[in-house]
């Protein structure tokens, strides 16, 4: 059954899988390389309601090196998550993916369906026109302000109505910061990671590489004003912990590692994106809200996505499809978006009532936020070379 616009990437079962009992070890089986985040029984879970004949094991990790091992060896997997662009053009280069679009002519995939801003994942050399598919991505997410309410109000700082310059974000962060007795119990923000310093460049109008991505563009006076501003927070101002104050502060637990300092209420802001609050729901008492991330002399955002792509040794790819397909199926986008693991790839879902606001989380009121953030957007930077 051809898929049409309005159903986007959805549509009837490619299979009529039928056989082996839900209880036979014989069934036939998807193995799925990917990261072990709790969704991933529930994402099995709704397939198998459709599916209960086929059985599909998570297999918890999805390191390039790996899976270029068990390619190597001839057992590979049917379908794996590839988290970067580099990543992606890596295992290209090496033709060990299967070009998917057979399969979308032979299914009448709409592929306009995703966030154009996805195509660096998606397409071979980031082409929609004459790039390979490569896979299929199914969730995206920008980097956001995310800020203590409560230490907002007790500090009488006005929460963020728009983007704040880097002048704004600093001054609201001194205000923020509390000292008692020559030690900081309080930040006002956990520091950017270092990887988001590609994203700050841009908004100073410089990039990582040169256009041909022959020359590291960091020995621009643009790059030394990013990199200066970015570790002030730290060493001039003190708004930021250090690395042992990090370690020192609380109990990390759980995943986010140090960005867990804002769940435990001890730094007032930090700038991520929609999948840290997996970990701030865990903390009822938790009064957070969201701002576009602050800007220097340009507003530019940076886009984080994965794929699921097929390997082209695989001996089931009727099977990997009909699996990658339930990936971006109605029901998975709804389940990663209510998860809060960022937004949907297929944009059409991010206008939805269920993702614009679930009552079960009543702080996510800004929801359509995130989707006027991916104007911004823009995937990070990656030389051939």
């Amino acid at each position: 059954m051809p898929i049409t616009r309005r159903t986007a990437v959805l549509g009837a079962p490619l299979l009529a899988l039928t056989g082996c009992s839900r209880e036979s070890d014989s069934r036939p089986t998807v193995r799925w390389v990917v990261d072990p985040s709790a969704v991933r029984p529930e994402q099995i879970r709704v397939f198998n309601r459709r599916y209960p004949n086929i059985r599909v094991i998570n297999d918890p990790d999805a390191g390039p090196q790996r899976i270029l091992t068990q390619l190597a060896g001839g057992v590979p997997p049917e379908v794996f998550a590839i988290y970067s662009p580099q990543s992606v053009a890596m295992f290209a280069r090496k033709d060990v993916l299967e070009d998917l679009r057979p399969w979308v002519a032979r299914y009448g995939i709409d592929m306009n369906a995703f966030w154009p801003q996805l195509d660096g994942f998606i397409y071979e050399g980031g082409d929609r026109h004459r790039g390979a598919i490569n896979g299929f991505p199914d969730n995206c997410g920008v980097y956001v302000l995310f800020y203590n309410k409560r230490m907002f109000r007790e500090a009488g700082v006005e929460e963020p109505k728009d983007a704040w310059t880097w002048e704004q974000f600093i001054d609201a962060a001194r205000r923020l910061t509390i000292r008692r007795n020559g030690r900081t119990v309080q930040f006002g923000v956990v520091l950017p990671p270092s990887y988001l310093l590609e994203m700050f460049l841009w908004q100073m109008g410089q990039t990582w590489y040169s256009p041909d991505g022959t020359r590291c563009m960091l020995d621009t006076p643009e790059a030394a004003e990013t990199f200066e501003w970015w570790a002030s927070l730290r060493r001039t101002h003190g708004v930021a912990p250090s690395a042992t104050e990090e370690q020192s502060m609380a109990p990390l637990g759980g995943w986010g590692g140090s960005q867990n300092l804002f769940k435990a209420e001890k730094a007032a802001m930090i700038v991520t994106g929609r999948w840290l609050s997996i970990e701030w729901r865990k903390n009822r008492d938790l009064d957070w809200d969201i701002a576009p991330v602050p800007y220097g002399r340009d507003r530019k955002g940076m886009l984080e996505s994965k794929v699921y792509a097929i390997p082209r040794s695989t001996r089931q790819k009727e099977l990997a499809f009909l699996y990658l397909r339930h990936l971006v199926s109605p029901e998975d986008q709804k389940l990663v978006a209510d998860y809060g693991d960022g937004i949907p790839s297929v944009q059409r879902f991010c206008s939805e009532p269920w993702f614009l606001f679930n009552p079960k989380y009543p702080n996510e009121r800004r929801n359509q936020l995130y989707i006027d953030e991916m104007k911004y957007a823009r995937l990070k930077q990656q030389s051939p070379w």
